[in-house]
């Protein structure tokens, strides 16, 4: 027996403890943009009291901001679709779900830079477009808010692994080990 400890990536004991996991650095990362975005948006529309800090930067370079976080999404959403199709080879559902806890976390880092990158922009212009275009950012970080379903479905898994992921059955209470 080895007395190796396990990392975040692995180790669960039932389907729902990897779903918490993905779970927590999902809004951990989702909630990073959202107080700060939220008060300076609030502070310039309400109360009117801060100034930007740079001068506005033009539709031409607010265009070129949502083209890159669109293009980003579309080539993490893209790597991530790549990885599943080597993940659903995978015999073993918990390392299937170990294998996918891994991907989701490095698909997200990129989508919750987005909108922290594009806060910050419109907190130095207050551009009011580059506030839509945070809203933009978010809404692709929101395609990934995880679920036992988007999990089933992400891993096409049989009826027996589905029924052990709905039921949330205990691994040792299963035939699967790592």
């Amino acid at each position: 027996m080895s007395d190796k400890k396990a990392t975040f990536f692995e180790g669960f004991k039932d389907p729902f403890d990897m779903i918490n996991k993905l779970r927590i650095v999902f809004y951990g990362m989702a909630s990073i943009s959202v107080p700060f975005a939220l008060v300076w948006y609030l502070q310039n529309k309400e109360a009117g009291n801060i100034d930007p800090f740079l001068p506005a930067f033009g539709n031409t370079v607010i265009g070129g901001v949502t083209a890159v976080i669109l293009l980003v999404a579309i080539a993490v959403y893209s790597k991530y679709n790549k990885q599943l199709k080597e993940i659903r080879k995978e015999p073993s559902l918990p390392y299937r779900l170990s294998l996918l806890l891994r991907a989701q976390f490095y698909k997200f880092i990129p989508l919750a830079i987005s909108p922290i990158v594009v806060a910050i922009l419109y907190r130095m212009t207050l551009e009011p477009l580059l506030f839509g275009v945070y809203i933009l950012s978010m809404v692709l970080f929101a395609m990934s808010n995880p679920s036992v379903h988007n999990v089933i479905s992400d891993l096409r898994l049989n009826k027996n692994d589905k029924e052990v992921m709905l039921n949330n059955i205990p691994f040792d209470q299963t035939d699967m080990k790592l």
